[in-house]
Formats: structure tokens, C-alpha cells, sequence
């Protein structure tokens, strides 16, 4: 039997929660970053150990989307 979107969004959020943790299990292999975006992510990595004061907390960075874009 087929769901709809609209019978999942209709799902209690602790169901919801579960289906797409599963759902992500299922591709998370799958799913496999290119180089440019490993080399990316390792001189961030290198930048944060290097000054780890500097920057900005993750609830400023949600307050500041929140505050501009309202979510």
C-alpha cells in the first residue's frame, strides 16, 4: 500500500521523526560529498582549531536568521 504526502504530514511528529530518520538511513551511504566540498570542510575545520574564539555561536547564528528571515 502507497502513502501520500499528505497521509505522512498527517503522521504524529514522534512517527514523522522516526520515518525520516529511517528514510535518511536508507540514502545517508548513498549520498557522497565531492572533493571540493571535503577540501572545503577540512580548511573550516582547520580555521576553527587554529582561532576557535573567533566567529560566532550557533544560537547567534539562529537568532540572526530568525531576527532576518523569521525561522
Amino acid at each position: 500500500m502507497g502513502y501520500s504526502k499528505k497521509e505522512l504530514l498527517s503522521l504524529p511528529a514522534m512517527e514523522r521523526v522516526a520515518l525520516a530518520e529511517e528514510l535518511w538511513s536508507s540514502v545517508e551511504e548513498e549520498i557522497v560529498a565531492t572533493n571540493d566540498e571535503l577540501v572545503f570542510a577540512e580548511q573550516r575545520l582547520k580555521m576553527h582549531e587554529a582561532n576557535p574564539t573567533e566567529g560566532v555561536s550557533i544560537d547567534a547564528l539562529k537568532k540572526y536568521f530568525n531576527d532576518k528571515y523569521g525561522f
